[in-house]
Protein backbone atom coordinates (compact mmCIF):
# COMPACT_ATOMS: atom_id res chain seq x y z
CA UNK A 1 0.00 0.00 0.00
CA UNK A 2 1.57 3.76 -0.95
CA UNK A 3 2.21 5.53 2.57
CA UNK A 4 0.68 9.20 2.25
CA UNK A 5 3.12 11.47 2.34
CA UNK A 6 1.83 13.19 5.45
CA UNK A 7 2.49 9.89 7.21
CA UNK A 8 6.36 9.79 6.30
CA UNK A 9 6.79 12.89 8.39
CA UNK A 10 6.12 14.26 11.73
CA UNK A 11 2.66 15.02 12.47
CA UNK A 12 1.34 18.31 11.38
CA UNK A 13 4.71 18.68 9.39
CA UNK A 14 3.43 18.05 6.00
CA UNK A 15 0.26 20.68 6.77
CA UNK A 16 2.64 22.98 7.89
CA UNK A 17 4.79 23.40 5.10
CA UNK A 18 2.10 23.50 2.42
CA UNK A 19 0.37 26.66 4.45
CA UNK A 20 3.41 28.25 4.72
CA UNK A 21 5.08 27.79 0.78
CA UNK A 22 1.21 27.52 -1.02
CA UNK A 23 2.03 24.28 -2.44
CA UNK A 24 0.66 21.10 -1.94
CA UNK A 25 3.61 18.31 -0.73
CA UNK A 26 2.87 15.68 -3.48
CA UNK A 27 5.63 13.07 -2.51
CA UNK A 28 8.70 12.87 0.29
CA UNK A 29 11.64 10.75 0.47
CA UNK A 30 13.06 10.39 4.07
CA UNK A 31 16.81 11.39 4.11
CA UNK A 32 19.26 11.89 6.32
CA UNK A 33 20.06 14.44 8.40
CA UNK A 34 22.75 15.88 9.94
CA UNK A 35 23.12 15.26 14.22
CA UNK A 36 21.48 13.11 16.59
CA UNK A 37 18.32 14.97 16.14
CA UNK A 38 18.16 16.42 12.71
CA UNK A 39 16.42 14.60 10.06
CA UNK A 40 15.47 15.83 6.18
CA UNK A 41 13.87 14.70 3.52
CA UNK A 42 13.44 15.57 -0.29
CA UNK A 43 10.10 16.80 -1.59
CA UNK A 44 8.33 17.13 -4.38
CA UNK A 45 5.78 20.27 -4.37
CA UNK A 46 3.21 21.59 -6.59
CA UNK A 47 1.66 25.19 -6.52
CA UNK A 48 -2.03 26.37 -7.58
CA UNK A 49 -0.64 27.78 -10.43
CA UNK A 50 1.24 24.56 -12.30
CA UNK A 51 4.16 25.27 -11.35
CA UNK A 52 6.35 22.07 -9.56
CA UNK A 53 9.45 21.76 -7.91
CA UNK A 54 11.59 19.07 -6.06
CA UNK A 55 12.96 20.47 -2.64
CA UNK A 56 15.06 19.64 0.28
CA UNK A 57 13.95 20.09 3.85
CA UNK A 58 15.97 19.85 7.39
CA UNK A 59 14.08 19.25 10.38
CA UNK A 60 14.76 19.60 14.16
CA UNK A 61 11.36 19.40 15.94
CA UNK A 62 12.97 18.52 19.29
CA UNK A 63 15.14 21.36 19.35
CA UNK A 64 12.37 23.81 18.32
CA UNK A 65 12.09 25.82 21.98
CA UNK A 66 15.54 24.78 23.15
CA UNK A 67 17.06 28.75 23.14
CA UNK A 68 18.66 28.33 20.27
CA UNK A 69 15.65 29.08 17.74
CA UNK A 70 17.16 32.87 16.77
CA UNK A 71 19.75 31.03 14.59
CA UNK A 72 17.26 29.40 12.75
CA UNK A 73 14.96 32.06 12.17
CA UNK A 74 18.28 34.18 10.93
CA UNK A 75 19.02 31.37 8.70
CA UNK A 76 15.70 31.13 7.05
CA UNK A 77 15.54 35.00 7.15
CA UNK A 78 19.40 35.07 5.01
CA UNK A 79 18.04 32.82 2.87
CA UNK A 80 14.59 34.24 1.86
CA UNK A 81 16.39 37.49 1.06
CA UNK A 82 19.11 36.13 -1.01
CA UNK A 83 16.17 34.02 -3.21
CA UNK A 84 13.97 37.13 -3.13
CA UNK A 85 15.09 40.83 -2.36
CA UNK A 86 18.25 40.47 -2.65
CA UNK A 87 18.56 38.34 -5.15
CA UNK A 88 20.44 40.89 -7.78
CA UNK A 89 23.88 40.62 -4.77
CA UNK A 90 24.30 37.74 -6.89
CA UNK A 91 25.37 35.47 -4.01
CA UNK A 92 24.05 31.64 -5.27
CA UNK A 93 22.03 29.70 -2.49
CA UNK A 94 19.25 26.98 -2.94
CA UNK A 95 16.22 28.78 -3.75
CA UNK A 96 14.14 29.49 -0.47
CA UNK A 97 10.43 27.77 -0.14
CA UNK A 98 9.19 27.81 3.52
CA UNK A 99 10.18 27.52 7.09
CA UNK A 100 8.49 26.09 9.36
CA UNK A 101 9.78 27.58 13.04
CA UNK A 102 8.10 25.50 15.14
CA UNK A 103 9.38 22.18 13.68
CA UNK A 104 12.43 24.22 13.20
CA UNK A 105 12.12 22.90 9.06
CA UNK A 106 13.79 24.57 6.03
CA UNK A 107 12.07 23.69 3.20
CA UNK A 108 14.96 25.30 -0.19
CA UNK A 109 15.08 24.30 -3.72
CA UNK A 110 17.46 21.23 -4.66
CA UNK A 111 20.50 22.52 -6.26
CA UNK A 112 23.06 20.67 -8.26
CA UNK A 113 27.17 20.35 -7.15
CA UNK A 114 29.15 18.16 -5.48
CA UNK A 115 30.54 19.67 -2.21
CA UNK A 116 33.71 17.47 -2.17
CA UNK A 117 36.51 20.37 -2.97
CA UNK A 118 39.22 18.30 -1.77
CA UNK A 119 38.53 15.49 -4.60
CA UNK A 120 39.53 17.97 -7.01
CA UNK A 121 42.49 16.87 -8.95
CA UNK A 122 42.62 19.44 -11.74
CA UNK A 123 44.47 22.49 -10.27
CA UNK A 124 43.24 24.62 -12.97
CA UNK A 125 39.71 23.50 -11.90
CA UNK A 126 40.65 24.29 -7.95
CA UNK A 127 42.25 27.72 -8.72
CA UNK A 128 39.32 28.66 -10.67
CA UNK A 129 36.57 27.28 -8.60
CA UNK A 130 38.69 28.50 -5.21
CA UNK A 131 38.52 32.08 -6.26
CA UNK A 132 34.73 32.06 -7.71
CA UNK A 133 33.98 30.99 -3.85
CA UNK A 134 35.91 33.89 -2.83
CA UNK A 135 34.27 35.80 -4.79
CA UNK A 136 31.13 34.63 -3.80
CA UNK A 137 31.94 35.56 -0.02
CA UNK A 138 32.96 39.28 -1.61
CA UNK A 139 29.60 39.07 -3.02
CA UNK A 140 27.83 38.86 0.35
CA UNK A 141 29.83 41.37 2.12
CA UNK A 142 29.34 43.81 0.14
CA UNK A 143 25.53 43.86 0.50
CA UNK A 144 24.50 47.47 2.14
CA UNK A 145 22.61 46.31 4.93
CA UNK A 146 22.27 49.66 6.19
CA UNK A 147 20.28 50.35 3.00
CA UNK A 148 19.04 47.13 2.57
CA UNK A 149 18.92 45.34 6.18
CA UNK A 150 17.32 41.99 5.83
CA UNK A 151 13.72 41.61 7.53
CA UNK A 152 13.67 38.64 10.06
CA UNK A 153 17.75 38.64 11.20
CA UNK A 154 17.69 40.70 14.04
CA UNK A 155 18.92 43.99 15.77
CA UNK A 156 22.07 45.40 13.66
CA UNK A 157 24.88 45.38 15.79
CA UNK A 158 28.90 45.88 15.72
CA UNK A 159 31.27 43.36 15.35
CA UNK A 160 32.57 43.98 18.50
CA UNK A 161 29.24 43.93 20.28
CA UNK A 162 29.20 40.73 18.63
CA UNK A 163 32.71 39.28 20.01
CA UNK A 164 31.88 40.30 23.59
CA UNK A 165 28.57 38.19 24.13
CA UNK A 166 30.55 35.50 22.42
CA UNK A 167 33.52 35.81 25.35
CA UNK A 168 30.86 36.17 27.69
CA UNK A 169 28.98 33.35 26.82
CA UNK A 170 31.82 31.26 26.91
CA UNK A 171 33.41 32.37 29.85
CA UNK A 172 29.77 31.36 31.09
CA UNK A 173 30.47 28.32 29.57
CA UNK A 174 33.66 27.64 31.24
CA UNK A 175 33.14 26.73 34.72
CA UNK A 176 32.46 23.76 37.33
CA UNK A 177 34.02 20.64 36.72
CA UNK A 178 34.61 21.48 33.49
CA UNK A 179 36.55 24.74 33.99
CA UNK A 180 39.85 24.65 31.68
CA UNK A 181 42.59 26.90 32.35
CA UNK A 182 43.19 27.27 28.38
CA UNK A 183 40.08 28.50 27.64
CA UNK A 184 40.41 30.64 30.64
CA UNK A 185 43.71 31.98 29.37
CA UNK A 186 42.19 32.44 25.53
CA UNK A 187 39.15 34.22 26.89
CA UNK A 188 41.38 37.00 29.15
CA UNK A 189 43.87 36.82 25.57
CA UNK A 190 40.93 37.92 23.68
CA UNK A 191 38.85 40.26 26.10
CA UNK A 192 42.02 42.16 26.64
CA UNK A 193 42.48 42.31 22.76
CA UNK A 194 39.22 43.10 20.98
CA UNK A 195 40.12 44.82 17.76
CA UNK A 196 38.95 48.62 18.05
CA UNK A 197 39.23 49.24 14.20
CA UNK A 198 35.91 46.60 13.07
CA UNK A 199 34.54 48.39 10.03
CA UNK A 200 30.61 48.54 9.76
CA UNK A 201 29.34 45.32 10.13
CA UNK A 202 28.23 42.79 6.65
CA UNK A 203 26.41 39.58 6.76
CA UNK A 204 28.63 37.10 7.60
CA UNK A 205 27.67 33.74 6.70
CA UNK A 206 29.63 32.52 9.89
CA UNK A 207 30.24 28.83 8.90
CA UNK A 208 32.76 29.41 5.11
CA UNK A 209 35.08 26.93 3.79
CA UNK A 210 35.45 23.74 1.87
CA UNK A 211 32.38 21.57 2.72
CA UNK A 212 29.79 24.21 2.60
CA UNK A 213 29.49 24.92 -0.77
CA UNK A 214 27.80 23.02 -3.73
CA UNK A 215 30.07 23.53 -7.01
CA UNK A 216 29.93 22.06 -10.95
CA UNK A 217 33.12 22.75 -12.24
CA UNK A 218 34.84 25.95 -11.60
CA UNK A 219 31.71 27.58 -10.67
CA UNK A 220 29.80 27.73 -7.10
CA UNK A 221 25.95 26.48 -7.44
CA UNK A 222 25.07 27.13 -3.71
CA UNK A 223 26.73 28.27 -0.42
CA UNK A 224 25.19 25.67 2.23
CA UNK A 225 24.91 26.13 5.98
CA UNK A 226 24.17 29.37 7.02
CA UNK A 227 23.20 27.97 10.92
CA UNK A 228 26.01 30.66 12.05
CA UNK A 229 25.24 33.71 9.79
CA UNK A 230 24.95 36.89 11.82
CA UNK A 231 25.79 40.49 11.33
CA UNK A 232 29.61 41.08 11.98
CA UNK A 233 33.27 41.33 10.62
CA UNK A 234 34.02 40.03 7.12
CA UNK A 235 37.27 39.14 8.60
CA UNK A 236 35.37 36.55 10.56
CA UNK A 237 34.31 34.54 7.89
CA UNK A 238 38.22 34.17 6.51
CA UNK A 239 38.99 33.26 9.97
CA UNK A 240 36.50 30.40 9.72
CA UNK A 241 37.98 29.46 6.13
CA UNK A 242 41.11 29.02 8.04
CA UNK A 243 39.75 26.53 10.44
CA UNK A 244 37.57 24.64 8.09
CA UNK A 245 41.04 24.21 6.63
CA UNK A 246 42.27 22.09 9.35
CA UNK A 247 40.60 18.89 8.01
CA UNK A 248 39.82 19.88 4.49
CA UNK A 249 41.60 21.10 1.76
CA UNK A 250 41.96 24.11 -0.09
CA UNK A 251 44.09 26.72 -2.24
CA UNK A 252 47.38 28.28 -0.02
CA UNK A 253 45.58 31.30 2.34
CA UNK A 254 47.28 34.23 0.65
CA UNK A 255 46.10 32.94 -3.18
CA UNK A 256 42.35 32.77 -1.33
CA UNK A 257 42.74 36.35 -0.17
CA UNK A 258 44.35 37.79 -3.17
CA UNK A 259 41.62 36.71 -4.61
CA UNK A 260 38.56 37.82 -2.91
CA UNK A 261 40.43 41.38 -2.83
CA UNK A 262 40.45 40.76 -6.86
CA UNK A 263 36.67 40.09 -6.41
CA UNK A 264 35.76 43.51 -4.52
CA UNK A 265 36.39 42.11 -1.10
CA UNK A 266 37.15 43.72 2.09
CA UNK A 267 41.31 44.37 2.19
CA UNK A 268 42.29 41.64 4.16
CA UNK A 269 43.20 42.69 7.96
CA UNK A 270 45.36 39.82 9.35
CA UNK A 271 45.37 41.09 12.91
CA UNK A 272 41.54 41.07 12.86
CA UNK A 273 41.35 37.55 10.99
CA UNK A 274 43.79 36.23 13.95
CA UNK A 275 41.35 37.53 16.69
CA UNK A 276 38.07 35.81 15.25
CA UNK A 277 40.18 33.04 14.35
CA UNK A 278 41.42 32.20 17.98
CA UNK A 279 38.11 33.35 18.83
CA UNK A 280 35.87 30.08 16.73
CA UNK A 281 38.86 27.93 18.21
CA UNK A 282 38.49 28.96 21.39
CA UNK A 283 34.72 28.03 20.79
CA UNK A 284 35.34 24.90 19.12
CA UNK A 285 38.12 23.51 21.29
CA UNK A 286 35.54 24.16 24.53
CA UNK A 287 32.00 22.96 22.90
CA UNK A 288 33.90 19.67 21.38
CA UNK A 289 35.58 18.68 24.90
CA UNK A 290 34.64 14.99 25.36
CA UNK A 291 35.05 14.54 28.76
CA UNK A 292 32.72 17.95 29.64
CA UNK A 293 30.05 15.78 32.30
CA UNK A 294 27.38 18.21 31.68
CA UNK A 295 27.68 17.64 27.76
CA UNK A 296 26.15 14.55 25.88
CA UNK A 297 27.32 11.35 24.76
CA UNK A 298 29.09 12.47 21.58
CA UNK A 299 27.57 10.42 18.01
CA UNK A 300 31.02 9.21 18.08
CA UNK A 301 33.30 9.24 20.64
CA UNK A 302 36.74 8.18 18.81
CA UNK A 303 36.41 10.74 16.12
CA UNK A 304 34.64 13.66 18.84
CA UNK A 305 37.91 12.74 20.83
CA UNK A 306 40.21 12.90 17.63
CA UNK A 307 38.70 16.70 16.79
CA UNK A 308 38.11 17.91 20.36
CA UNK A 309 42.36 16.99 21.11
CA UNK A 310 43.40 18.56 17.46
CA UNK A 311 41.40 21.85 18.62
CA UNK A 312 42.51 21.99 21.99
CA UNK A 313 46.33 21.90 20.59
CA UNK A 314 45.84 23.75 17.88
CA UNK A 315 44.26 26.79 20.19
CA UNK A 316 47.64 26.43 22.75
CA UNK A 317 50.00 26.96 19.90
CA UNK A 318 47.79 29.84 18.27
CA UNK A 319 47.15 31.67 21.49
CA UNK A 320 51.18 31.62 22.06
CA UNK A 321 51.78 33.31 18.80
CA UNK A 322 49.07 35.53 19.42
CA UNK A 323 50.25 36.61 23.25
CA UNK A 324 53.92 36.37 22.11
CA UNK A 325 55.08 33.66 23.90
CA UNK A 326 58.22 31.35 22.79
CA UNK A 327 57.40 28.19 23.19
CA UNK A 328 60.06 25.77 24.27
CA UNK A 329 60.12 21.79 23.43
CA UNK A 330 57.65 19.32 24.82
CA UNK A 331 59.24 16.58 26.81
CA UNK A 332 57.63 13.41 26.06
CA UNK A 333 59.27 10.91 27.96
CA UNK A 334 59.00 7.40 26.52
CA UNK A 335 58.02 4.22 28.08
CA UNK A 336 58.10 0.49 27.22
CA UNK A 337 55.18 -1.08 25.75
CA UNK A 338 52.47 -1.80 28.85
CA UNK A 339 51.46 -4.73 30.27
CA UNK A 340 48.14 -4.89 28.62
CA UNK A 341 49.64 -4.05 25.38
CA UNK A 342 49.47 -7.52 23.35
CA UNK A 343 45.47 -7.70 24.36
CA UNK A 344 44.92 -4.40 22.79
CA UNK A 345 46.61 -5.67 19.45
CA UNK A 346 44.27 -8.54 19.51
CA UNK A 347 41.47 -6.26 19.97
CA UNK A 348 42.89 -3.77 16.87
CA UNK A 349 43.15 -6.75 14.54
CA UNK A 350 39.98 -8.46 15.11
CA UNK A 351 38.32 -5.00 14.72
CA UNK A 352 40.24 -4.51 11.39
CA UNK A 353 40.23 -8.15 10.26
CA UNK A 354 37.11 -9.97 11.11
CA UNK A 355 34.30 -7.25 12.55
CA UNK A 356 34.42 -4.03 9.97
CA UNK A 357 34.63 -6.03 6.74
CA UNK A 358 31.32 -8.60 8.01
CA UNK A 359 29.53 -5.28 8.92
CA UNK A 360 26.80 -4.25 6.29
CA UNK A 361 25.23 -1.41 8.45
CA UNK A 362 27.29 1.52 7.87
CA UNK A 363 26.91 3.40 11.05
CA UNK A 364 27.73 0.51 12.63
CA UNK A 365 30.86 0.37 10.73
CA UNK A 366 31.95 3.98 11.66
CA UNK A 367 31.18 2.91 15.55
CA UNK A 368 33.51 0.01 14.84
CA UNK A 369 36.55 2.20 13.30
CA UNK A 370 35.78 4.91 16.80
CA UNK A 371 36.03 2.25 18.60
CA UNK A 372 39.55 1.33 16.91
CA UNK A 373 40.61 4.93 18.00
CA UNK A 374 40.05 4.68 21.59
CA UNK A 375 41.60 1.22 21.84
CA UNK A 376 45.00 3.04 20.38
CA UNK A 377 44.89 5.53 22.68
CA UNK A 378 44.08 3.29 26.01
CA UNK A 379 47.23 1.51 24.91
CA UNK A 380 49.10 4.56 24.73
CA UNK A 381 47.50 5.70 28.08
CA UNK A 382 48.76 2.88 29.86
CA UNK A 383 52.30 3.09 27.97
CA UNK A 384 53.00 7.00 28.04
CA UNK A 385 50.92 8.54 30.26
CA UNK A 386 52.69 7.67 33.75
CA UNK A 387 55.45 9.50 32.39
CA UNK A 388 53.89 12.47 30.96
CA UNK A 389 52.07 12.76 34.18
CA UNK A 390 55.53 12.80 36.15
CA UNK A 391 57.26 15.24 33.82
CA UNK A 392 53.95 17.69 34.04
CA UNK A 393 53.92 17.76 37.63
CA UNK A 394 57.86 18.69 37.88
CA UNK A 395 56.90 21.45 35.64
CA UNK A 396 54.40 22.59 37.01
CA UNK A 397 56.16 22.38 40.63
CA UNK A 398 58.77 24.46 39.40
CA UNK A 399 56.42 27.17 38.15
CA UNK A 400 54.60 27.33 41.42
CA UNK A 401 57.74 26.72 43.77
CA UNK A 402 56.49 23.83 45.88
CA UNK A 403 56.43 20.04 45.29
CA UNK A 404 53.19 17.98 44.85
CA UNK A 405 52.96 14.38 45.99
CA UNK A 406 51.03 13.54 43.10
CA UNK A 407 49.95 14.63 39.43
CA UNK A 408 46.38 15.29 40.15
CA UNK A 409 47.52 17.92 43.17
CA UNK A 410 49.37 19.33 40.86
CA UNK A 411 46.94 19.61 38.33
CA UNK A 412 44.95 21.27 40.87
CA UNK A 413 47.33 23.83 41.96
CA UNK A 414 48.11 24.57 38.18
CA UNK A 415 44.20 25.53 37.46
CA UNK A 416 43.74 27.23 40.95
CA UNK A 417 46.61 29.43 40.10
CA UNK A 418 45.62 29.97 36.74
CA UNK A 419 41.73 31.22 37.69
CA UNK A 420 43.52 33.36 40.74
CA UNK A 421 46.10 34.87 38.68
CA UNK A 422 48.95 33.30 40.63
CA UNK A 423 50.94 32.37 38.17
CA UNK A 424 52.23 34.41 35.05
CA UNK A 425 50.68 34.24 31.84
CA UNK A 426 53.51 33.60 29.78
CA UNK A 427 54.06 30.28 31.99
CA UNK A 428 50.61 29.37 31.91
CA UNK A 429 50.29 29.59 28.79
CA UNK A 430 53.82 27.28 28.03
CA UNK A 431 52.56 24.30 30.73
CA UNK A 432 48.84 24.31 28.48
CA UNK A 433 50.66 24.31 25.73
CA UNK A 434 52.54 21.24 27.28
CA UNK A 435 49.50 19.71 28.51
CA UNK A 436 48.04 19.73 24.69
CA UNK A 437 50.79 18.30 23.59
CA UNK A 438 51.01 15.32 25.33
CA UNK A 439 46.85 14.33 25.07
CA UNK A 440 47.78 14.92 21.17
CA UNK A 441 50.78 12.40 21.17
CA UNK A 442 48.49 10.09 23.32
CA UNK A 443 45.65 10.44 20.75
CA UNK A 444 48.74 10.39 17.83
CA UNK A 445 48.61 6.55 16.38
CA UNK A 446 44.67 6.96 16.89
CA UNK A 447 44.64 10.36 14.61
CA UNK A 448 46.56 8.96 11.81
CA UNK A 449 47.23 11.25 8.70
CA UNK A 450 45.21 13.76 10.84
CA UNK A 451 48.35 13.86 13.94
CA UNK A 452 50.64 16.63 12.12
CA UNK A 453 47.35 19.06 11.47
CA UNK A 454 48.02 22.76 11.45
CA UNK A 455 46.95 25.48 10.94
CA UNK A 456 47.96 26.94 7.29
CA UNK A 457 50.09 29.75 6.84
CA UNK A 458 48.32 33.35 6.66
CA UNK A 459 51.42 34.71 4.26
Amino acid sequence: MTRLPASLLPEGLTAAVEEASGARVVAVRPRGGGGASRDGAELDLAWPDGRTASAYMNYDVHRAGAGDDASFLREAAVLRALSGPLALAGVRVAPYYASVPDQRALVCGLVAGCDRFGAITDPVQRDALAADFMAQLAALHRIDIAKQPIEGMGPIESADVFARRRIAGLRAGNSGRAWDPLIHLALDWLEANIPADMPPPAIVHGDAGPGNFLFEGDRVTALLDWELVHYGDPMADLAMLCLRMLFQGFVPLPQAFAAYEAAGGHSVDRARLRFWRLLFQTAFARRSRYDDPDAPPPPNLGMNLVYSTIHRRVLSQALAEAAGVALPPVAMPDAAPGAHDRSFAVALDDIRDTIVPRLSDQQAAVKAKGLARLIKWWRAIERYQPGFHAAERLEISAALGRDFPDHGAAWSAFCQAVSDGGIETEAAIILCNAHAAREAALLADAMGGLAETRLAPLD
